[in-house]
Order: structure tokens, then C-alpha cells, then sequence
């Protein structure tokens, strides 16, 4: 393959992978809680990659439910589950245990442990995070996390709007949590848009790269024959 050719298909293909995450944004803009994610571009020796992909730290829109087990997140930071996966979604419940728990059923974390609450307790969650029964008082205080080292780092989407990787514990003051209220997804369906035409474009152009080059080599095997 020559080195034309090689250059136009590594671009192609980190275009390509551009419009994969692109159009991922885009389906889940309505999403509760889901992180945009992000194509970092690699060059080297002139050719362009797809980089590790990253995510988009930046809040999304409360929407005020007033329902006691839902929560939302400001600042950077995830909840942590029981299953040692992390999430944005605090779309919560109470299980027939009484824990706190996902809409599948995976156990929020505290510094305790899982949250549970005697039968008929009101839950009480304060900005800090500490969480308390309306009979038994204070139960422990969120386990917050970010993946990496934070500020979007990679992590791994596994699906279910919910993360895996290595999980460092928040416990500066910037991260507050909000109860009765989920976040709406963190995406901008317009610059999405944008993106997925540039991204888009950049595929074909590559394309056509790819296609002169071999139009070339074609006519000057035939011109040595």
C-alpha cells in the first residue's frame, strides 16, 4: 500500500470512527444522565488517528421531578454501585428491601455501604451527599467517583448509562448533590450536527483520495507494461 493511500485511509477510518461517537451523542440526547463522548485526533508522521475516546464533563439540564429517590449530580463526578460500576443516571428506587438501588436493581454505594431504609422511611439527601432515614437519621454519605484522574478522561462505556474503569473518590466541594431532580443528557444536538456533516465530509474526501491514488498507480502500471 502506498504511502498516499495509507495517509487517506487512516484518516478515513479515524473520520469514520468520528461519526460512530458523533451519531451515539445524537441518539441518546434524551439520555437521563449520559455523558457525551469525544474523539481525541492523534497525529503522527502526517497521518491522523482516532485517538482514545473521551467524555464530556460538562453539566447537563436539571429537570425537577420532586421524587425523593431520584438525584442528580453538579460538577464532576459519578455515583458509585455496588457492582463497581459508576453512573450519571440518578433515575434511583427502593428495591422491597428498602435499598437504594438503580432502575436494574444494582445497590448505590456510601461510604457505609448500600443505602437502606426501615419500611415506611422517608429518604433525606443533603447537598454534600449525606444520605438519611426520616426514623434512623444519617445512613452515610454517597460514594462519588470520577473515572481516571477526572476531567473526561477514558473510561469504559458498557452500557445501561453506566461506566467502568479505574475510580478515584471525589471529595473536593465542587461536586454538590441535587434530590428530587434527574439530569438530562450533557449533548448539544446542534453542534452534534455540525459535526457529523464536517466528519461526514471528511470520510468522502479521504475517499476520493483513496481512489485517485489508485487511479494513478493503475495508469502508470499500465504505462510500464
Amino acid at each position: 500500500m502506498s504511502r498516499d493511500i495509507y495517509a487517506a485511509y487512516a484518516g478515513a477510518k479515524a473520520a469514520w470512527r468520528h461519526l460512530e461517537v458523533v451519531s451515539a451523542n445524537v441518539a441518546n440526547a434524551n439520555t437521563q444522565g449520559y455523558r457525551e463522548q469525544r474523539v481525541n485526533f492523534e497525529a503522527e508522521e502526517g497521518v491522523v488517528r482516532a485517538g482514545t475516546g473521551m467524555y464530556s464533563t460538562e453539566d447537563g439540564a436539571l429537570v425537577q421531578d420532586g421524587v425523593a429517590t431520584h438525584l442528580a449530580l453538579r460538577g464532576d463526578a459519578m455515583f458509585a454501585l455496588a457492582d463497581g460500576t459508576s453512573t450519571r443516571d440518578g433515575g434511583f428506587r427502593l428495591d422491597t428491601g428498602g435499598r437504594l438501588v438503580t432502575s436494574g436493581g444494582t445497590p448505590v454505594l456510601t461510604d457505609r455501604g448500600p443505602v437502606t431504609l426501615a419500611p415506611g422511611e422517608q429518604l433525606i439527601v443533603d447537598v454534600d451527599g449525606t444520605v438519611s432515614g426520616s426514623e434512623s437519621g444519617e445512613l452515610g454519605r454517597l460514594r462519588l467517583v470520577r473515572l481516571g484522574k477526572g476531567g473526561g478522561d477514558t473510561g469504559t462505556r458498557i452500557g445501561g448509562n453506566r461506566w467502568a474503569g479505574a475510580s478515584t473518590v471525589v471529595t473536593d466541594t465542587d461536586v454538590s448533590v441535587v434530590q428530587g431532580a434527574r439530569e438530562s443528557a450533557n449533548v448539544d444536538p446542534m453542534r452534534c450536527m455540525v459535526e457529523l456533516i464536517e466528519a461526514s465530509r471528511a470520510f468522502e474526501a479521504q475517499q476520493k483520495v483513496m481512489q485517485t491514488s489508485d487511479e494513478a498507480r493503475a495508469r502508470l502500471n499500465r504505462m510500464q507494461e
